[in-house]
């Protein structure tokens, strides 16, 4: 098993928040978040295989990246967290997390995360080859990029840096980030934990999300859902940094 990237700030904080991003972003792009969070909490950013312009890491599969995450918090001495965050990609290797039990949370926000489709193979062989092909037009093109996250929406500076973040994902990742984020395994009882799971989702993506919460509700006992008025996809931490760092210091000033 390969050693994943972890970046720490505020390691001499006790506290522990982990934050894995989603597909076509890199470890940095939560800086501004955790950076404000860093002046209270150790908070680990985890750098996705395939995702890090300076590596030459690939995607693999959801299952494998969350066992080399857990492998890696677990050579730290890291297994017992206050927060697990995890966006869109990210909410599902999150989930999956979880579901593996190596790492105890006390609380766990899964924003927007994907879940496995619940539909016939052919279905999701024709979703896969969509979203990979509309990813593909994206990497080469920041106008067609641009059609999906608008500056005006998510900032000049997030669109950049998604698109310099796509333009060095191989093709292979990609076709492996949309095969197993929306195919991964989960066990057919989820186990009951002694963690506090939020999931979010924006407004405005609502339709987006519909069979992601279904299968939550379905499969994820006790989910507290919330719905974050006026935000699209990943907007809440891109753009609402104050409010979504008052959010998780909230969170953690509950107790279990």
């Amino acid at each position: 098993m390969k050693n994943i990237l972890l970046h720490e700030l505020g390691k001499e904080h006790s506290q522990k928040i982990m934050m894995i991003h989603g597909t076509g972003m890199s470890w940095d792009m939560f800086i501004s978040c955790a950076q404000i969070l860093a002046e209270e909490y150790h908070v680990i950013l985890v750098s996705v295989p395939g995702h890090d312009p300076s590596t030459t890491e690939e995607f693999t599969t959801v299952e494998q990246v969350a066992g080399e995450i857990e492998k890696a918090l677990m050579d730290k001495g890291y297994e017992d967290l206050d927060m697990l965050y995890g966006l869109s990609m990210g909410g599902g290797i999150a989930l999956r997390i979880l579901a593996d039990q190596c790492i105890s949370f006390r609380h766990a926000i899964i924003d927007a995360g994907i879940t496995p489709y619940e539909l016939p193979w052919l279905f999701t062989r024709i979703i896969l080859i969509k979203d990979f092909l509309m990813t593909e037009w994206g990497k080469h093109s920041k106008k067609a990029l641009s059609f999906a996250f608008p500056a005006k929406d998510y900032s000049q500076e997030a669109l950049n840096r998604m698109f310099y973040v796509l333009q060095h994902m191989s093709a292979k990742t990609i076709w492996h980030v949309y095969d197993s984020t929306d195919n991964y395994s989960m066990p057919e009882v989820f186990p009951q934990l002694n963690t506090v799971i939020e999931y979010w989702y924006g407004e405005k993506e609502e339709k987006e999300r519909r069979s992601d919460i279904r299968y939550v509700k379905k499969h994820i006992p006790k989910v507290h859902f919330r719905k974050i008025p006026g935000m699209k996809h990943g907007q809440y931490i891109m753009i609402q940094k104050e409010r979504f760092v008052s959010d998780i210091k909230r969170r953690l000033g509950e107790k279990r």
